[in-house]
């Protein structure tokens, strides 16, 4: 007989209040013999085991006592034998969530139709005519994914899972009506909770908000109104990153939690490079994976972020037998309580197209059986919300604020069939519009509503917004399908948009001739470019004079329409005669009252000058650089270019009295393959930040990368915006040195936050990331004994400043700093013993863009500005982070640093000016260090499912 081995293990028996636990010790010995197993040291305990019939049996001692080595007897009559080893006290009350669910997408690889059927029934279209299935495993229908887990549920009453997207729930609703009161009584009970809150998991980074809102309004519409939910968690498992502003408009909308897989550590997580690979620690995240994920208008949602992704649990469903599967749930287990904010673990346990796991309730009932801790539950994710919640309040803790940018996330996504997202871009736009001058005429002029035209564009709206559609990860039939929704989208709203406006415009007090009405759907004055079908006639002013206007060849009429107030309309009088087409001129020059555009034949007609006239003609554009590379009513340069694989024409226009360069381009003959097209404008910007427009607000975001191998470094961070981007500042911090002399200003966009301890993240860094994010700024919160952020091997993304909160003698990141700049040292103190408060500066080694280079690691603390924000006390730091949240009213802060001219070094010094480039459903977009903005045309890619056809 002998002792194999000795293992402390995070089990525990006996009962909650007494928990006991166990020491594992292997035994060899006879077959079938009863060994008597004790543990002496610092632990004690005793059991009696059984050997197996291949001579082996595993001991489980329950054990009381502290840390310390053991030692482990095995005694059958005479004989004994002894192991050793460290017990090592454990903490119980841990809680495993396996949340049983399945993802579906409705359009990916399958058409909207086909998904709706059961092709899972009889794999064979050959005598069913339904489409198989091409994918590498066997999966089921949408029809057959909701029945399965309904008829488990109907077997076993203590099984629970979860239901969320309307795209397959509202099918099965309507086709299975006799399983209508069965869920409706699995809600009731808790044992199904309905998830999401919108219609499908949409791309939010790539739509506009009013998208978010709909989704939101059509997915509880249905969810609450007809099934009888109540949806309390936003269920974005696949979405490939997600809009910051998403957390708060859910929030609005009466969703208080959130949870998903793709964000802070790229598309599959800080545990794996590529899908299917053995997970890997997760102790590189910065944060627990339980937070407060707050958007920039201030609300937020509890998050529960997959850390080993929305199939982790899936794992268990592969292994042959019970035991394994409890081990497999045990190693899952063991790898998520490292990162998790409470002793409550949540499992997610199932996957694409994923039955229920056919070992979930067997473990539910043997593990519990056998141990009172961990416990490994079948629950819904409500179950698991409010045992966090509930902890937390115990214990008086808050979660950490996140503000983080949960992106870029496969950034081929803002570009690849760039035609459906202009499409989207253009319906959304026009149908918000359309919906609006229809609520006007229904209530000005009694004009009937078009509520049934409305509601449907709203609907393809919403399923065009899913993750697998507009981002173009779909294959070329779905693509085809999905376009007929974008068209039909179209019509409608046109049609509604000009039924509105007739309406409207009927009821104008006619003048004494022919006139014209032009709306303005903005909520401010504007004056800028109408285009109208000809009407044979002169668009005149209040003066009665010729508005400058020009005919295009295609018979429309372009005219600059003065001040036309928002969400208003105004009357242009027509008068007799005609206008006429663009004329040919000579030269390379541009020109109104903003801007001078000069363009260089003999480097394809980019744009060599690009001036400020309205700033004393000052240069745009950097010396030797080109942009745009690939009444006279303005004035129009035409260039047309054959680069060898396309052609292409683009058309620069400047409008009389509007202060904005409109560029158009059209590519002709383009039929290659995994190309991308950008159109490039250098920018002479000194020191600015790349910013973004997103979904109701504006953000900083990091640089990107475009002349690199994407196999070596695939981290471009290339973002999509939502209708511009630009290289600016959004917050900056105004820096002194010690003598109170300026120095310059530093553009800030993306922080991180760094506490002395969770708690303090909690109580002093919810409001502090709250006002940073109003800023502009973006901001993880870390502490200081924890990883860095900034790893583009781990992180989507990248801080350009860390912000630390708390003296030397509380924070020891601010002590490990301050240790290497003495002159910031004193002057923490100085100011401190002065004013209570200090707000220093200690430099960087070298400026950001010498450090922002591909596959970065900016983790190292010389690498990155450090902004020391303390008091001489804990009250102290929360007075300084007063100070600060107080200070950034006006986007700018102010800082001491006591290095003088070597604060700022060169480049990163901003001039406070910027340049921005706006688009029209083009959203893909990077600007690069070297001060260049690009944005992506187009892009065609043959990744999968790209060539599926079924």
């Amino acid at each position: 007989m002998r002792v194999t081995a000795v293992e402390s293990t995070e089990l525990f028996v006996g009962t909650p209040e007494r928990p006991l636990q166990v020491v594992a010790a292997g035994i060899e010995h006879l077959a079938g013999r009863s060994v008597h197993v004790t543990v002496e040291g610092r632990g004690v305990g005793e059991t009696v085991v059984t050997v197996g019939e291949d001579g082996t049996a595993r001991a489980e001692i329950p054990v009381t006592g502290g840390s310390g080595p053991i030692t482990v007897t095995a005694t059958d009559g005479d004989e004994s034998a002894h192991g050793t080893g460290e017990f090592t006290v454990a903490e119980p009350g841990w809680t495993m969530f396996m949340v049983s669910h399945f993802h579906y997408d409705p359009v990916w690889w399958n058409t909207q139709g086909a998904y709706t059927e059961t092709w899972d029934v009889v794999d064979d279209p050959a005598t069913t005519g339904l489409p198989a299935r091409p994918f590498g495993y066997r999966g089921d229908s949408g029809m057959s994914l909701v029945r399965a887990h309904s008829e488990l549920a109907r077997r076993d009453p203590a099984y629970t899972f979860v239901l969320a997207e309307v795209d397959y729930l509202k099918p099965y609703w309507d086709a299975f009506p006799e399983e209508r009161a069965f869920l409706r009584e699995l809600i009731r009970t808790g044992r199904v909770e309905v998830m999401g809150g919108t219609y499908n998991e949409p791309n939010t980074n790539l739509t506009g908000a009013e998208a978010t809102v709909r989704n939101a309004l059509y997915g509880d519409g249905f969810q609450r109104g007809v099934m009888g939910a109540s949806p309390q968690t936003a269920w974005q498992l696949d979405a490939f990153g997600h809009d910051p502003q998403f957390p708060g408009l859910m929030a609005d909308a009466g969703v208080t939690s959130s949870s998903w897989a793709r964000g802070p550590h790229h598309q599959w997580g800080p545990t794996m490079s590529v899908f299917g690979e053995e997970p890997r620690d997760p102790g590189r995240m910065q944060f627990p994976a339980e937070f407060e994920w707050i958007a920039p208008s201030g609300r937020g949602l509890l998050t529960a972020y997959m850390v080993n992704h929305y199939a982790a649990g899936w794992a268990i469903d592969s292994a042959p037998a019970l035991p394994e599967a409890e081990a497999a749930a045990l190693k899952l287990f063991q790898g998520l309580k490292k990162v998790a904010l409470t002793r409550n673990v949540l499992l997610p346990v199932g996957g694409d197209y994923a039955p229920p796991c056919r070992w979930v309730m067997d473990i539910h009932r043997d593990w519990n059986a056998r141990y009172v801790w961990p416990r490994f539950i079948s629950a819904v994710p409500r179950d698991f919300f409010a045992a966090v919640r509930a902890e937390l309040d115990a214990e008086g803790r808050r979660a950490s604020p996140q503000t983080r940018d949960m992106n870029p996330i496969y950034t081929g996504k803002d570009v690849s069939y760039i035609d459906t997202k202009q499409a989207q871009r253009h319906g959304e736009t026009l149908l918000a519009d359309a919906e609006a001058w229809a609520t006007l005429a229904s209530l000005v002029t009694g004009h009937s509503y078009p509520d049934a035209a409305l509601d449907k564009a709203w609907r393809q709206l919403v399923y065009g917004a899913h993750h697998d559609a507009v981002t173009g990860s779909e294959s070329d039939q779905v693509y085809i399908d999905l376009l007929t929704g974008w068209r039909e989208l179209a019509d409608l709203a046109e049609t509604v948009h000009a039924d509105a406006t007739k309406a409207l415009a009927d009821r104008v007090e006619p003048g004494t001739g022919p006139d014209l009405v032009v709306f303005n759907p903005t909520t401010w004055e504007r004056q800028d470019v109408l285009t109208v079908d000809d009407p044979g006639l002169v668009p005149v002013g209040d003066d009665f004079q010729p508005l400058p206007a020009v005919r295009e060849q295609d018979g429309t009429l372009r005219v600059v329409v003065p001040q036309v107030p928002g969400m208003g309309l105004k009357t242009l009088p027509l008068a007799a005669g005609s206008l006429p087409g663009w004329a040919s001129g000579e030269g390379t020059t541009i020109r109104n009252e903003f801007y001078e555009v000069t363009v260089d034949a003999a480097r394809g007609g980019a744009v060599s000058s690009l001036r400020a006239v309205a700033e004393g003609g000052r240069e745009l554009l950097p010396a030797g650089e080109i942009g745009n590379e690939l009444v006279v009513a303005g004035s129009r340069i035409t260039v047309r270019a054959d680069l060898g694989v396309f052609k292409y024409t683009q058309q620069l226009t400047l409008w009389a009295g509007v202060d904005r360069l409109d560029v158009s381009t059209t590519i002709d003959g383009y039929d290659g393959a995994d190309r991308l097209i950008r159109v490039r404008w250098p920018s002479d910007v000194r020191g600015g930040l790349p910013v973004h427009e997103v979904a109701d607000a504006v953000i900083g975001r990091g640089f990107g990368f475009v002349e690199v191998d994407s196999e070596r470094f695939p981290w471009t961070l290339d973002n999509p915006a939502n209708t511009w981007f630009a290289l600016a500042s959004t917050a900056r911090v105004l820096l002194h040195d010690d003598s109170g002399a300026p120095l310059g200003s530093r553009a800030i966009g993306v922080a991180e936050l760094v506490y002395a301890d969770w708690n303090e993240a909690g109580e002093l860094g919810t409001p502090l990331a709250a006002a940073l994010v109003r800023a502009g700024v973006t901001a993880t919160s870390t502490i200081a004994g924890g990883p860095r952020y900034g790893d583009l091997e781990v992180d989507s993304n990248l801080p350009d400043i860390r912000i630390a909160v708390g003296g030397p003698a509380r924070n020891s990141l601010v002590a490990e700093a301050l240790a290497m700049d003495p002159a910031a040292d004193r002057e923490l103190r100085r100011q401190v013993a002065e004013r209570g408060v200090a707000a220093v500066w200690v430099a960087p080694r070298a400026s950001l863009r010498e450090e922002w280079v591909p596959g970065a690691d900016l983790r190292d603390l010389e690498r990155l500005p450090l902004l020391v924000i303390a008091g001489a006390d804990p009250s102290g730091d929360a007075k300084a982070v007063d100070v600060l949240i107080a200070d950034l009213e006006d986007f700018t802060v102010t800082a001491t640093a006591p290095g003088g001219g070597e604060a700022l070094p060169p480049g990163d010094a901003w001039d406070g000016r910027g340049f921005a480039v706006l688009n029209r459903g083009t959203p893909g977009c990077v600007v690069t260090s070297s001060g260049d903005l690009y944005m992506s045309l187009m892009r065609s890619c043959t990744g999968w499912p790209s060539g599926v056809w079924i």
